[in-house]
């Protein structure tokens, strides 16, 4: 089975970009296997909708990310410079990403078949 690698890197704001992507993911999940890395602004997808940081109003995607298993999504990864950069922390996310600092990141990207960027 092909292996694709989803790069989610819209945040949740007044656009669709965050909502295509991840609904880009689930269709893909039932072709490959697929994977998501959250990237940049969209790791701030991943914030619980009970977070203490202060956000501009968002999708909440609290429930529709817990899903992702039962799509048979179970690798997640999140680039680790862009957790730190925008001062979050385990506590404020809804799923558990493992996070996965730059270097890391490009040699994942070398491992799919197909990336997808979003």
């Amino acid at each position: 089975m092909r292996q694709i690698l989803f790069v989610l890197s819209h945040g949740p704001g007044s656009t669709i970009a965050a909502q295509e992507s991840f609904d880009a993911l689930l269709a893909g999940s039932a072709f490959a296997e697929a994977s998501a890395l959250f990237i940049g602004n969209g790791v701030l997808q991943l914030i619980t909708s009970d977070s203490q940081l202060e956000m501009p109003p968002r999708k909440n995607f609290n429930v529709a990310f817990s899903a992702m298993p039962d799509f048979d999504i179970h690798r997640i990864y999140c680039c680790a410079a862009s957790f730190h950069e925008r001062g979050l922390i385990h506590q404020d996310l809804c799923i558990r990403p493992k996070l996965l600092q730059p270097d890391a990141v490009a040699e994942l990207w070398k491992t799919f078949d197909r990336v997808l960027c979003f």
